[in-house]
């Protein structure tokens, strides 16, 4: 039997090709994923401390896992300020880490 050339898939083609072009923007890319989760962890333990407070009132307040429910409830409202621009500490931790990177 005569083996018979089949052309590979677009999808197969672009696994073949596929490379990094850009080293730095995929650098820069994690670099401000660490810079915002550096501050969405600063945010939760700041919303922690707030909850810490309460006692059995405010949101899930009573009950036996208040306070594993409360410390979930912190790190998504961390999570989800940090993602909506936070309140500024990415930015310079972001250029920190940065001029950290170059030596300066």
């Amino acid at each position: 039997m005569a083996a018979t050339a089949t052309s590979p898939t677009p999808a197969a083609l672009g696994a073949l090709t596929t490379y990094d072009a850009h080293p730095q923007a995929k650098a820069a890319s994690r670099l401000d994923a660490a810079a915002v989760d550096f501050e969405a962890v600063f945010l939760t333990q700041m919303m922690q401390s707030m909850f810490s407070g309460l006692g059995d009132d405010g949101p899930l307040g009573g009950g036996p896992g208040t306070d594993a429910y409360r410390s979930m409830l912190a790190d998504q409202y961390g999570r989800s300020v940090a993602s909506a621009g936070g309140v500024g500490l990415a930015d310079h931790v972001r250029s920190e880490l940065l001029s950290l990177q170059k030596g300066s």
